[in-house]
């Protein structure tokens, strides 16, 4: 899957052109420096730094992207990654967006190809895992019409964590995504 996407205009009345694509073991290195700088920005004000660091300093994303790439979607722009996706099994594995670029319509486009491809798989529902203090991405999931399922402690992570579900039918995509 590679397909080139005009984006909506950006501040100023730019356009933003993507290239959405499937990774490659190639993009490892650049999906975990990606990763390791958007995890700061996103999670430095919702998750205490000791609980970071393993990630950010450790090997644990590492571990993660070597594990998910296969079923990770870039978009990138001019050989930049501005956003990843994954699915594992009938899950969002995660969705990322570096914050520079938020608010651009990438997220949706994401979400969108990931809940198709857990759709083509077989599954009828997805799930999700979102820190509740990410009002950011409780809201953008909540728009895109999932549902929270439960609550519940994330023991590693010492916060508290929603597990979202969302039915997978075209429909409920065009109804989530707009006309």
């Amino acid at each position: 899957m590679r397909k080139s996407l005009t984006n909506r205009p950006m501040e100023g009345g730019s356009m933003i052109q993507l290239e959405l694509r499937k990774a490659v073991k190639e993009d490892v290195p650049k999906l975990i420096t990606f990763l390791k700088e958007t995890i700061v920005q996103v999670y430095g004000q919702i998750l205490s730094r000791e609980i970071l660091e393993p990630w950010v300093e450790g090997d644990r994303l590492s571990r993660e992207v070597n594990q998910l790439w296969p079923n990770m979607i870039v978009a990138e722009k001019a050989g930049e990654i501005l956003a990843v996706a994954a699915n594992l099994d009938d899950m969002v594995a995660f969705l990322w967006v570096h914050p520079a670029h938020h608010r651009k319509g990438i997220g949706s486009t994401m979400l969108n190809i990931v809940e198709t491809e857990l759709e083509k798989s077989g599954y009828k529902t997805a799930k999700l895992e979102c820190f509740s203090d990410n009002d950011r991405a409780m809201g953008f999931y909540l728009a895109k019409g999932w549902k929270i399922l439960r609550e519940e402690m994330d023991e590693e992570a010492g916060a508290l964590k929603i597990v979202m579900t969302k039915a997978l039918t075209n429909e409920s995509r065009e109804c989530a995504n707009g006309p």
